[in-house]
């Protein structure tokens, strides 16, 4: 879903398409879980947590520059032998909020809202579409 488009009618509906004259909201939310090796509840909460608000970060930098993905099947004798798929993102994301945190059963799940004005980020992210 690309945030940046030289043509907005062929824009994905429902996708906020960034200008260099509004502001468009991105909205992510990261889950984590703490390992099993902590030492107590409150490591684990902080653990979680991080783990939460790194997936957090990785979904706006996937909405803000896309996601690289490289893949490999095997095939034999017409028959699935290996499947590897690798992901790959690389972003720079400043001012992301946090506006909601909510523990339950081990899980952290961190909703996050990032606000990216285009006067700043139009030039940036149209550079990064290659």
């Amino acid at each position: 879903q690309p945030i940046i488009s030289s043509n907005p009618t062929n824009a994905i509906p429902n996708t906020p398409i960034l200008t260099p004259n509004n502001v468009i909201e991105l909205n992510a939310v990261g889950m984590g879980v703490a390992p099993e090796s902590t030492i107590s509840p409150s490591q684990a909460l902080a653990l979680a947590k991080r783990a939460a608000i790194v997936d957090g970060y990785r979904q706006l930098g996937e909405k803000m520059y896309g996601i690289r993905v490289n893949a490999q099947d095997t095939v034999k004798d017409m028959v699935l032998q290996n499947s590897v798929i690798k992901t790959r993102v690389n972003a720079l994301i400043r001012n992301a909020e946090i506006t909601e945190t909510i523990y339950k059963d081990g899980l952290c799940q961190v909703s996050m809202e990032l606000k990216l004005d285009g006067r700043i980020w139009y030039r940036i992210l149209s550079g990064a579409r290659g």
